[in-house]
Parts: C-alpha cells; structure tokens; sequence
C-alpha cells in the first residue's frame, strides 16, 4: 500500500503539512500567545489534513487506476487501431474494385464498340 493511498497525500505534502503548523505554533511560541492555541493549532492541522485526504482519497478513487488497469486500456486501444487500420484496408480494396467496376461499365456504354 502507498504512501499515498493511506496517507492521502503524498510525502511531499506531508512535509508541507506538519512545516506549516510547526511553523505557526512556533509564531504562537515567539509571540507569547496564549499556551491554549498550541493544542487548537494542532487539531486545525488535523482537520486540513483530513479534508484533504477525503478529496484526495476520492480522487484517487476516481480518477487514478492500478498499471494493470492502464496496461489492460493500452491493450484495447492497440486492438482498435489495428482494427482501424484493418477496416482502412478493406476500404482501399473496396474503392479499387469501384474503380475498376466503373471502368467496365464505362467501356460497356461507348459508342460504336461492335457487340460481341
């Protein structure tokens, strides 16, 4: 299991995360706030943090898929543009015997050609 998956972010957004509220209760700290807004600076942090985890966890369940699934979805895409690139043959065969259906009829309708 990822980072990711059981975190919802990733290890670079962790970092972020707990740098940004140490660095606020260090402001508090320098400052000589009020004791009480360390604990208080401590739960928003964990609120953020799981309102991005819900997010992320949704987006990953929505958008993000295993490599079997992307291995699985080159696979079908290959299979049809072979067989696009089949049906672009048969159209190229089918238009030349047009061709040459309509240069028999052609022949068959000029003037003074001797019945056979």
């Amino acid at each position: 299991m990822s980072i990711k998956r059981w975190l919802g972010m990733d290890l670079f957004d962790l970092i972020i995360q707990a740098g940004v509220t140490v660095c606020l209760m260090a402001w508090v700290g320098m400052a000589d706030g009020p004791p009480e807004l360390f604990p208080m600076i401590l739960g928003a942090s964990f609120a953020v943090w799981g309102v991005r985890r819900h997010f992320a966890l949704r987006k990953l369940a929505a958008g993000e898929t295993t490599g079997e699934v992307q291995a699985q979805r080159i696979q079908e895409l290959e299979e049809r543009v072979h067989d696009v690139e089949t049906l672009q043959d048969r159209v190229l065969e089918l238009e030349e015997r047009l061709d040459f259906t309509e240069r028999l009829l052609a022949r068959q309708k000029e003037p003074g050609q001797l019945p056979g």
